[in-house]
């Protein structure tokens, strides 16, 4: 799969939702807005891969070895794994992004972590407190139990991980990491001593959590404290973002204008034309896609986006050509009607 195929398909559920969200739309407006428009059915759940693959290290400084990695999607199903002599861990989960991890040290220390998508997800003391904050230090065990229901966005643990940052600016620093860049969810690390694992070797998070909130206290191996959590601390200096096999995810979906998306990543625009009905349909526009497609066949091989339709919205043809690609679609309930939704991808 090339990195163009790979970035539409990542966007795959953006574009179901740009066909489906016009249909809705088309379906009500030619109804009046009445209340008896029926809605769309959501995507079957065929559209999604069967497993995601989720890969990291898992340690407080020394690897946790032979740990049982716990994940959850959210639909709170469930998959285990266990770590290896280097507290390195692969685990299959049943799709269906974002996850939550945790594992348990030797000393019965529970440690968790997020992942957005497959991709990577280190498990240690600074990803849970990462996690803790975002979860505004309510216990991280609850949020694990909850999460079919109750889940955290990936920009709630970015903004999270970027506060964590600039509180250990200067332990990272001293160990020659980047805390502009390293991200303690999902950038790789080896547990050996060196760099990031370095700074885990000379901290000690602890927790104390009542049913309802947690605080935490960050010292050094001889108690003396390290750390003391400052929640005002500048961040813009900090740029982190979430990958997902190895390919760039910073996707930001706005309705209207595009906002600055980076340098070198792609926007796709979104436009809905409804035939013979004068129905105006906002523009939409998706920053941060890290390549477009560059063929018909790259664009429209997609039994991907197909699937992903709710029921009686068909799609009749795709075309492809230069930087623009084409679906005309057919809604068949509440009446029929067709519509054409382009997409054009701008190089930033």
């Amino acid at each position: 799969m090339t990195n163009a195929q790979f970035s539409i398909r990542n966007a795959a559920s953006t574009l179901a939702l740009a066909l489906a969200a016009a249909a809705l739309t088309v379906g009500l407006t030619a109804c009046g807005g009445g209340d008896d428009a029926a809605a769309p059915a959501p995507a079957p759940a065929a559209a999604l891969p069967a497993t995601a693959t989720i890969t990291g290290v898992a340690a407080t400084g020394a690897p946790i070895a032979g740990g049982k990695v716990n994940a959850v999607n959210a639909a709170g199903k469930t998959a285990t794994a266990t770590t290896a002599a280097d507290g390195s861990y692969a685990i299959s989960v049943p799709a269906g992004a974002p996850y939550a991890l945790n594992i348990t040290d030797a000393a019965g220390k529970i440690w968790y972590s997020y992942a957005p998508d497959a991709g990577v997800a280190n498990i240690t003391p600074l990803s849970t407190l990462a996690l803790s904050k975002a979860n505004a230090n309510k216990p991280l065990s609850g949020l694990y139990d909850a999460w079919g229901t109750t889940r955290l966005s990936s920009d709630t643990v970015l903004d999270a991980a970027k506060l964590l940052n600039a509180n250990f600016q200067s332990q990272l620093a001293a160990k020659g990491v980047d805390a502009t860049k390293f991200n303690v969810f999902d950038t790789p690390f080896s547990a050996n001593r060196t760099g990031f694992d370095a700074v885990l070797d000379n901290v000690r998070v602890q927790f104390n959590c009542t049913a309802t909130s947690c605080t935490e206290s960050v010292t050094s191996p001889a108690g003396s404290t390290v750390v003391t959590w400052n929640s005002n601390l500048a961040t813009g200096g900090i740029s982190l973002s979430f990958t997902a096999g190895g390919v760039t995810t910073n996707l930001n979906v706005n309705i209207g204008a595009c906002k600055a998306a980076a340098a070198g990543t792609y926007s796709m625009l979104v436009d809905t034309t409804v035939t013979g009905l004068g129905v105006s349909i906002p523009q939409i526009c998706v920053d941060g896609l890290p390549a477009a497609p560059t063929s018909q066949a790259d664009f429209c091989s997609g039994a991907d986006y197909a699937a992903q339709l709710p029921a009686g919205v068909q799609v009749i043809s795709c075309t492809f050509a230069s930087n623009v690609g084409t679906y005309n679609v057919r809604i068949s309930t509440p009446l029929v009607l067709d519509y054409t939704v382009k997409y054009t991808f701008v190089k930033r």
